[in-house]
């Protein structure tokens, strides 16, 4: 039986097919030009043929350079293929969900055990994306999504909608008595700038006619558990979210501030992708998140 050729000479004359060039494929390979040139040479000395017509300002393949190419971009895509189908094979009871941090701390977190108690055949992976340009929703099998709808032709399923509250850190409130709407509109009102939530406060105080103008930048806060951990700690009066914040009014770590409320059209979806569309996981997945309290 013949000496296998080595892999690393194959692989560099695929790169170098591809680019037409010894130095682009040492650049892609993350290796000096020079080490190249060994391989192919290595490579065509094995194989008794000429496969580069070292031409410039690029390369030429040769006849022969050229059948191998294409034998072994097919080879390629045969590899791709298998990795792509032993990854799937082993990830097929891996569930894939992506949400918001706070909605996974505050939500899905306090909420896991009774999921893994329940479907213990299932592995639940939770990516948050917050502030993550990289996210790529396809990626998922399921995507938690907050706004006035699931995303249009997709298995989605409401989880709960919104309804907002005034909360703070109980010393903030005199003699344990909430603010009416009047009063609490002159206290000083932390705000979250993210496009979903940017209008919260004004939304808030719609009924009544008050309208919130523009805060100081100190007042200012991007990341929701930062602006979270700021109400916590008594700078000030926030928006908070039902049934997110349950836990933390329950136990009287925060305080309604208002007796007011505001239920909107608003709220959180499971959405089921492509990808988990073919994972029964992920509509049972769906399935208890959209009946858990």
């Amino acid at each position: 039986m013949a000496d296998p050729i080595p892999f690393h000479q194959i692989n560099a004359f695929e790169a170098a097919a591809r680019h037409l060039s010894f130095s682009q494929a040492a650049k892609e390979l993350n290796v000096q030009q020079p080490a190249i040139s060994r391989h192919i040479a290595a490579l065509e000395e094995d194989l008794g043929v000429t496969l580069f017509l070292r031409s410039k300002p690029r390369l030429t393949l040769t006849e022969e350079g050229k059948l191998l190419a294409k034998s072994i971009a097919s080879g390629f895509d045969a590899i791709r293929h298998g990795l792509h189908t032993a990854k799937a094979h082993q990830s097929r009871d891996t569930i894939l969900v992506s949400a918001s941090i706070g909605f996974t701390s505050l939500f899905l977190l306090p909420r896991l055990a009774e999921f893994q108690a329940a479907f213990p055949e299932i592995k639940l992976q939770v990516i948050t994306r917050d502030q993550n340009d990289d996210y790529d929703p396809k990626a998922c099998d399921v995507v938690i999504l907050f706004g006035e709808d699931g995303p249009i032709n997709t298995e989605s399923k409401l989880i709960f909608r919104e309804t907002m509250v005034a909360v703070c850190h109980p010393d903030l409130l005199p003699s344990g008595k909430s603010f009416d709407l009047q009063t609490l509109a002159r206290e000083k009102l932390l705000h979250l700038t993210s496009p979903d939530h940017s209008g919260d406060w004004n939304r808030f105080f719609a009924a009544s006619g008050h309208v919130i103008t523009q805060p100081p930048a100190h007042d200012l806060f991007v990341s929701y558990m930062v602006y979270l951990r700021a109400i916590q700690n008594g700078l000030g009066i926030g928006i908070g979210w039902q049934p997110l914040l349950a836990e933390y009014l329950g136990n009287g770590t925060l305080m309604r501030a208002c007796a007011h409320e505001c239920e909107t059209q608003r709220g959180y979806f499971c959405t089921i992708t492509t990808t988990g569309s073919v994972k029964p996981g992920a509509a049972q997945f769906q399935d208890w998140i959209t009946n858990t309290r």
